[in-house]
């Protein structure tokens, strides 16, 4: 698979891929989720696919399963912190 990455102004960065485009910006604009974000909707749509592999091949309902994912950053500084802290 090719991905074309392109600037189509202000802070935005794109990235192409077959029929799809995939939108990012960072703030004060914010048109789009930062890349970052979409990082980590990537994380969690990954391990969906494979929680909903899981429970089809077992014939299990998938009604009311959701995954939560938190990301907590220091307030000041945007650093990513331990989910033990």
């Amino acid at each position: 698979m090719e991905m074309i990455i392109d600037f189509p102004g202000g802070a935005r960065v794109d990235a192409h891929f077959g029929p799809f485009t995939v939108p990012t910006d960072q703030p004060p604009a914010a048109s789009a989720p930062t890349p970052f974000a979409v990082f980590l909707a990537s994380i969690g749509t990954c391990a969906g696919i494979y929680v909903l592999g899981f429970c089809r091949q077992r014939g299990l309902p998938t009604d009311g399963i959701r995954i939560v994912q938190r990301v907590r950053s220091e307030e000041h500084t945007s650093e990513l912190q331990s989910p033990n802290t």
